[in-house]
Protein backbone atom coordinates (compact mmCIF):
# COMPACT_ATOMS: atom_id res chain seq x y z
CA UNK A 1 0.00 0.00 0.00
CA UNK A 2 1.33 3.43 -0.97
CA UNK A 3 0.53 6.60 0.95
CA UNK A 4 0.50 9.97 -0.85
CA UNK A 5 1.38 12.74 1.61
CA UNK A 6 1.23 16.52 1.17
CA UNK A 7 3.65 18.46 3.38
CA UNK A 8 3.26 22.20 4.00
CA UNK A 9 4.70 24.85 6.29
CA UNK A 10 2.66 27.49 8.12
CA UNK A 11 5.61 29.94 8.03
CA UNK A 12 6.65 29.52 4.38
CA UNK A 13 3.51 29.77 2.28
CA UNK A 14 5.19 28.92 -1.04
CA UNK A 15 6.66 25.64 0.30
CA UNK A 16 4.85 22.50 -0.86
CA UNK A 17 6.23 18.96 -0.83
CA UNK A 18 4.52 15.76 -1.93
CA UNK A 19 5.91 12.36 -0.97
CA UNK A 20 4.94 8.75 -1.64
CA UNK A 21 5.82 6.13 0.98
CA UNK A 22 4.93 2.49 1.42
CA UNK A 23 2.82 1.47 4.40
CA UNK A 24 5.57 -0.95 5.43
CA UNK A 25 8.12 1.88 5.67
CA UNK A 26 8.90 3.20 9.11
CA UNK A 27 8.36 6.72 10.35
CA UNK A 28 12.15 6.98 10.27
CA UNK A 29 12.06 6.46 6.48
CA UNK A 30 9.55 9.31 6.20
CA UNK A 31 11.70 11.44 8.51
CA UNK A 32 14.76 10.76 6.32
CA UNK A 33 13.05 11.76 3.06
CA UNK A 34 11.76 14.97 4.68
CA UNK A 35 15.27 15.77 5.96
CA UNK A 36 16.84 15.18 2.53
CA UNK A 37 14.15 17.11 0.64
CA UNK A 38 14.26 20.16 2.88
CA UNK A 39 18.03 20.23 3.38
CA UNK A 40 17.68 19.81 7.14
CA UNK A 41 20.63 18.45 9.08
CA UNK A 42 20.10 15.04 10.63
CA UNK A 43 21.66 15.81 14.02
CA UNK A 44 18.61 17.84 15.13
CA UNK A 45 15.82 16.14 17.07
CA UNK A 46 12.43 15.69 15.44
CA UNK A 47 9.14 13.94 16.16
CA UNK A 48 5.91 13.12 14.41
CA UNK A 49 2.64 13.74 16.19
CA UNK A 50 -0.79 12.41 15.38
CA UNK A 51 -3.37 14.97 16.48
CA UNK A 52 -6.95 14.48 17.54
CA UNK A 53 -9.91 16.11 15.75
CA UNK A 54 -9.23 19.48 17.41
CA UNK A 55 -5.55 19.47 16.36
CA UNK A 56 -4.14 18.70 19.81
CA UNK A 57 -1.09 16.40 19.72
CA UNK A 58 -2.11 12.91 20.90
CA UNK A 59 0.50 10.32 19.89
CA UNK A 60 4.20 11.07 19.56
CA UNK A 61 6.53 9.10 17.32
CA UNK A 62 9.97 10.07 18.59
CA UNK A 63 13.37 9.88 16.91
CA UNK A 64 14.94 8.72 20.18
CA UNK A 65 13.88 6.06 22.64
CA UNK A 66 13.30 8.23 25.68
CA UNK A 67 12.52 5.23 27.87
CA UNK A 68 9.23 6.71 29.02
CA UNK A 69 7.40 4.73 31.63
CA UNK A 70 3.66 4.47 31.55
CA UNK A 71 1.73 5.64 28.49
CA UNK A 72 2.20 4.36 24.97
CA UNK A 73 5.06 5.88 23.02
CA UNK A 74 6.45 5.10 19.62
CA UNK A 75 9.94 5.18 18.13
CA UNK A 76 10.41 6.16 14.47
CA UNK A 77 12.67 3.25 13.57
CA UNK A 78 10.34 0.63 15.05
CA UNK A 79 6.95 2.01 14.01
CA UNK A 80 5.53 1.30 10.56
CA UNK A 81 3.39 3.95 8.90
CA UNK A 82 0.54 1.46 8.52
CA UNK A 83 0.50 0.94 12.32
CA UNK A 84 -0.73 4.50 12.97
CA UNK A 85 -2.15 5.87 9.71
CA UNK A 86 -5.78 4.91 9.71
CA UNK A 87 -7.69 6.84 7.07
CA UNK A 88 -7.49 9.16 4.09
CA UNK A 89 -7.17 12.85 5.00
CA UNK A 90 -5.40 11.93 8.24
CA UNK A 91 -3.29 14.77 9.59
CA UNK A 92 0.17 14.56 11.13
CA UNK A 93 2.58 17.10 12.54
CA UNK A 94 6.35 16.88 12.02
CA UNK A 95 8.06 19.00 14.67
CA UNK A 96 11.64 19.82 13.66
CA UNK A 97 12.41 22.69 16.07
CA UNK A 98 11.30 21.97 19.63
CA UNK A 99 12.77 25.14 21.12
CA UNK A 100 10.64 27.43 18.95
CA UNK A 101 7.79 24.91 18.44
CA UNK A 102 8.09 24.91 14.64
CA UNK A 103 6.54 22.18 12.53
CA UNK A 104 5.54 20.98 9.11
CA UNK A 105 2.02 19.72 8.51
CA UNK A 106 1.40 16.42 6.74
CA UNK A 107 -1.88 15.36 5.19
CA UNK A 108 -2.66 11.96 3.72
CA UNK A 109 -4.13 12.77 0.29
CA UNK A 110 -4.40 9.27 -1.16
CA UNK A 111 -3.86 5.55 -0.70
CA UNK A 112 -3.02 3.06 -3.47
CA UNK A 113 -3.76 -0.43 -2.19
CA UNK A 114 -2.33 -2.80 -4.83
CA UNK A 115 1.17 -1.35 -5.17
CA UNK A 116 4.36 -1.36 -3.11
CA UNK A 117 7.32 1.00 -3.03
CA UNK A 118 10.91 0.07 -2.17
CA UNK A 119 12.07 3.59 -1.25
CA UNK A 120 10.18 6.76 -0.30
CA UNK A 121 9.80 9.08 -3.27
CA UNK A 122 9.43 12.86 -3.60
CA UNK A 123 6.87 13.52 -6.33
CA UNK A 124 6.67 17.34 -6.05
CA UNK A 125 8.75 20.06 -4.44
CA UNK A 126 7.82 23.73 -4.73
CA UNK A 127 9.25 26.75 -2.98
CA UNK A 128 11.83 26.99 -0.24
CA UNK A 129 11.61 25.01 2.97
CA UNK A 130 11.79 26.99 6.22
CA UNK A 131 15.20 27.17 7.88
CA UNK A 132 15.70 24.36 10.35
CA UNK A 133 16.95 26.53 13.23
CA UNK A 134 15.94 30.16 13.61
CA UNK A 135 18.84 32.60 13.55
CA UNK A 136 20.93 30.16 11.55
CA UNK A 137 21.47 32.56 8.64
CA UNK A 138 23.99 35.15 9.86
CA UNK A 139 24.03 38.62 8.35
CA UNK A 140 26.84 38.93 5.79
CA UNK A 141 27.94 42.38 6.99
CA UNK A 142 28.02 41.21 10.59
CA UNK A 143 30.12 38.17 9.64
CA UNK A 144 32.60 40.37 7.74
CA UNK A 145 32.90 42.76 10.69
CA UNK A 146 33.52 39.89 13.11
CA UNK A 147 36.14 38.44 10.79
CA UNK A 148 37.98 41.79 10.59
CA UNK A 149 37.91 42.15 14.38
CA UNK A 150 39.25 38.63 14.76
CA UNK A 151 42.21 39.38 12.47
CA UNK A 152 43.06 42.51 14.46
CA UNK A 153 42.81 40.63 17.76
CA UNK A 154 45.10 37.85 16.57
CA UNK A 155 47.88 39.92 15.02
CA UNK A 156 47.42 43.49 16.15
CA UNK A 157 48.44 46.34 13.91
CA UNK A 158 51.68 45.79 12.00
CA UNK A 159 53.06 49.24 12.95
CA UNK A 160 52.93 48.26 16.64
CA UNK A 161 54.87 45.11 15.87
CA UNK A 162 57.59 47.09 14.10
CA UNK A 163 57.88 49.50 17.02
CA UNK A 164 58.28 46.66 19.52
CA UNK A 165 60.52 44.30 17.60
CA UNK A 166 62.04 46.43 14.84
CA UNK A 167 62.17 45.76 11.14
CA UNK A 168 62.91 42.25 9.99
CA UNK A 169 65.51 41.63 7.33
CA UNK A 170 64.62 39.69 4.21
CA UNK A 171 66.77 36.62 3.60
Amino acid sequence: MIYHLRITSPETKNFHLEVEVDGEHSFFDLHSIIQKSTGFESHQLASFFIPDQSGKKQKEISLLDLGMNGGAYFIMQKTKLSDLIESKAQQMIYTFDFINDRSLYLELTGIVMEKNLKEPLVTLKQGDAPVQVLGEEPDVQEATKLQEEEVLMDFGILDDYNELYGEMEDY
